[in-house]
């Protein structure tokens, strides 16, 4: 446990214990830290506390294009959570790293194999938009390079005013869900 944290016995319902231990495989978390990433998760739907955006330098030899900036929106831009977790094992070097960019704003790094787009808690990165579904899209590595896929959303997955179901991601592809752009670079390892 972090320095100054304090340490409290909990008591855990029987009908949680099970797929809490699953999840505590999946992830490679202790208990600890899933206690901890819930309990921050419920303080921000509680507005006790506010996220802060922390910010990534992009990694070196990332050659990224200016998009075209958008007109001001009065709604909040989306935000990502916070990593409270340790990230997922990220690709060896040999492989290509993807990387992207929501309307143009800080650089994020895909560093799982499976990464969930969506406006649910669960999601690796959030869309905050009522027009964003829960799960709405997943970004996948698999031999042949990455994929978007959209995960039957009721808005859909966009590329080029075209809706898709499953695409492989190329350097510069642009995909829309709901009002955010969303733009892609790959970088060779």
């Amino acid at each position: 446990m972090e320095q100054g944290g304090i340490r409290k016995t909990i008591e855990i319902k029987r009908q949680l214990a099970k797929p809490l231990k699953q999840i505590m495989e999946d992830s490679g978390l202790g208990l600890d830290e899933l206690v901890n990433i819930g309990l921050y998760e419920l303080m921000v739907r509680t507005g006790h506390i506010r996220p802060q955006s922390v910010p990534v330098a992009p990694p070196t030899r990332l050659e990224m294009e200016r998009m075209p900036q958008a007109a001001p929106s009065s709604s909040k831009p989306p935000l990502s959570r916070p990593p409270p977790r340790a990230p997922a094992p990220v690709p060896a070097a040999t492989e290509e790293a993807l990387f992207f960019q929501v309307d143009g704003g800080e650089t994020i790094p895909v560093r799982k194999r499976v990464f969930l787009l969506g406006r649910g808690s669960k999601c690796d990165y959030i869309l905050r938009d009522p027009g964003v579904s829960r799960e709405h899209a997943v970004i996948t590595k698999e031999r042949s390079g990455w994929f978007i896929e959209d995960l039957n959303s009721a808005n859909g997955v966009w590329l080029n005013g075209e809706q898709i179901s499953k695409h492989k991601l190329s350097h510069g592809d642009v995909i829309q869900i709901c009002k955010y752009n969303i733009r892609f670079v790959i970088q060779a390892g």
